[in-house]
């Protein structure tokens, strides 16, 4: 196993339930001050359902190469829609008709923490949404919150980039809730892989997103691209985070979420906690802006930028095991080798 690759992906999904904890306090408080919540205030954060939802796409990602090796294909996408269809049951009780998450036993995993309207009806919907058939007209950050392990997991960042926002269209219409998960996704590949600062990550990120983003609108690219032009110059000004924030949005949309994220991560790429701490303090979606900027900066910096206080969240053990999980199948398939164990416990031993 790759350990800095391992620091890397559990620094990623550790990071973002600790911002979706952090935010999940104060997500419908209005006149949000400057640095108002800077930990968990009940001692251990609560996660919501944006991690919920993470969880989900990581089995779904260790389910479809563990049925690949016993001979079942099955696309990434379906892999990732049959998952959230075992989320819906923890949220509804309604039986899903096929298991393909291990997770879905957890009891953790079936507390409700305002699973959001969209994803919920477009699951109920029995319907897989694609790019090619929009399910709805939904760009809520429903998408962005959830996609981090398809960045972490696979070689190519183009790939990354395109699997995202197939996974954001399960349940999200809107090309603008899909077309920020393009841009997730390759930042996040390449800030997993590559060596470097995170203005040169994004720098990267960036060029092979215009090239890859030409499947979509011209001008909802434009209109996005305009958007993370904003992040990236509110980022570098002396403003109040607060203030920056209400410029690019609250966060309820995909664009705004993950700009907002974006303008954190820029803003305090060597300090994790500061950016958590900014991300969430506004009158907005405060868990899932948290959550992608924990997502991001967690990629870059590794876990070991985690102060143990954030490390004090929810299913803490289940994540970091669902992250090593990721990294031995990344490196097992990388290197040729079977995957072993990874199979009967992703795929034979499913109830």
């Amino acid at each position: 196993m790759n350990g800095k690759e391992r620091d890397k992906i559990r620094g990623s999904l550790l990071a973002g339930a600790a911002g979706d904890a952090l935010g999940y306090q104060i997500e419908f408080t209005r006149n949000v001050r400057e640095r108002q919540v800077t930990d968990f205030l009940s001692g251990k954060g609560r996660i919501s359902d944006d991690t919920q939802m993470t969880l989900f796409t990581a089995n779904a990602l260790l389910y479809r190469v563990a049925a690949k090796e016993r001979g079942k294909l099955i696309s990434e996408e379906q892999a990732i829609y049959l998952s959230y269809l075992d989320w819906l049951e923890t949220q509804n009780g309604k039986r899903s008709e096929f298991t393909v998450s291990r997770i879905k036993s957890c009891p953790e995993l079936h507390r409700l923490r305002h699973p959001g309207n969209t994803c919920l009806t477009a699951l109920e919907s029995g319907v897989c949404g694609t790019l090619e058939k929009p399910i709805n007209a939904s760009k809520g950050c429903g998408t962005v919150m959830r996609i981090a392990p398809v960045g972490l997991f696979y070689e190519d960042a183009a790939f990354c980039g395109l699997l995202s926002a197939k996974a954001g269209a399960v349940t999200h219409g809107h090309e603008l809730g899909n077309i920020p998960c393009m841009l997730e996704g390759i930042l996040l590949n390449i800030l997993l892989h590559e060596e470097t600062t995170f203005e040169k990550a994004l720098g990267k990120a960036l060029d092979i997103f215009r090239k890859e983003s030409v499947i979509f609108s011209s001008h909802n690219v434009k209109y996005f691209s305009e958007m993370t032009d904003k992040a990236i110059a509110l980022a570098a000004k002396n403003l109040s985070d607060p203030v920056a924030i209400k410029e690019i949005g609250e966060g309820w949309v995909a664009e705004e979420a993950f700009c907002i994220a974006l303008y954190a991560c820029l803003k305090y790429s060597d300090n994790l906690t500061d950016a958590l701490i900014a991300s969430v303090n506004h009158d907005g979606d405060s868990d899932s802006t948290g959550a992608v900027t924990g997502n991001i900066l967690g990629a870059y910096l590794g876990e070991k930028a985690i102060s143990e206080n954030f490390l004090n969240v929810e299913l803490r053990e289940l994540i970091t095991e669902l992250s090593d999980d990721l990294s031995e199948a990344k490196y097992r398939l990388k290197t040729g080798q079977p995957l072993g164990e990874l199979i009967a416990k992703y795929y034979d031993n499913l109830e």
